[in-house]
């Protein structure tokens, strides 16, 4: 486990059929951690979150991204959150919180719902007003497979056999277009920690790439 932003901490898992490293976050609050589609840490790391407690909640960004998120609830006593529309898929793993778009977590991570690579993929957003690293960097965007971190070093899209509607996954991810970030934390990849909106737009517009082009600034 490393810290890449003041109390904001990563740890992570290589698969060899996978060329990108599955990352989950804690995120430090006053008193408390909220922890992100947590993969199993190295044994030598439990004594790290230990010393973290409490615990309170952890977000699943979508089915896929359960990962050792049992083990934590067990050990913690979390409550486990997901978008609302995915819960379902989520089965049979219990999930104590189903939040909606524009809902916040822990009064800061601003909820957004990107349907596409299933029906309730959620990104977080770092409300600078709530979450102060975040106003002093520009902005933190968390997302789990709406975009990923492959190839290593660029962006790109979960392999369309995974994807439900490839078409809705590339609208969902016009929403993005509307906040202001310079982070971009991935949980199928390594974090991007500066220039992250600049290298999302880069991306966007070739997806878009025989189309209007994507505009660079916010409206």
């Amino acid at each position: 486990m490393r810290e890449i932003l003041p109390g904001i901490f990563t740890w992570g898992s290589t698969y060899a059929e996978r060329p990108w490293d599955l990352s989950g976050y804690a995120i430090t609050f006053d008193g408390y951690v909220v922890l992100v589609d947590p993969p199993a840490p190295e044994e030598d790391d439990w004594s790290r979150f230990d010393e973290m407690r409490p615990i309170p909640k952890i977000v699943l960004t979508n089915r896929d991204h359960v990962r050792d998120s049992e083990s934590f609830r067990t050990r913690y006593s979390s409550r486990i959150v997901a978008g609302a529309d995915e819960v379902a898929q989520l089965a049979p793993v219990a999930i104590d919180e189903a939040v909606r778009e524009g809902d916040l977590v822990a009064g800061a991570l601003r909820v957004i719902h990107l349907p596409g690579k299933s029906a309730g993929e959620i990104g977080l957003y770092f409300d600078p007003a709530q979450h102060s690293v975040s106003r002093e960097v520009g902005g933190i965007l968390l997302l789990g497979d709406a975009v990923i971190g492959n190839p290593p070093g660029e962006l790109g899209l979960i392999p369309e056999p995974k994807l439900d509607d490839p078409a809705q996954l590339k609208t969902s991810l016009r929403k993005l277009l509307d906040y202001d970030f310079e982070v971009l934390l991935l949980c199928d990849g390594k974090p991007v920690l500066s220039g992250g909106r600049l290298k999302f737009v880069a991306f966007l517009s070739a997806l878009f790439s025989a189309q209007k082009p994507i505009n660079r600034g916010r409206a």
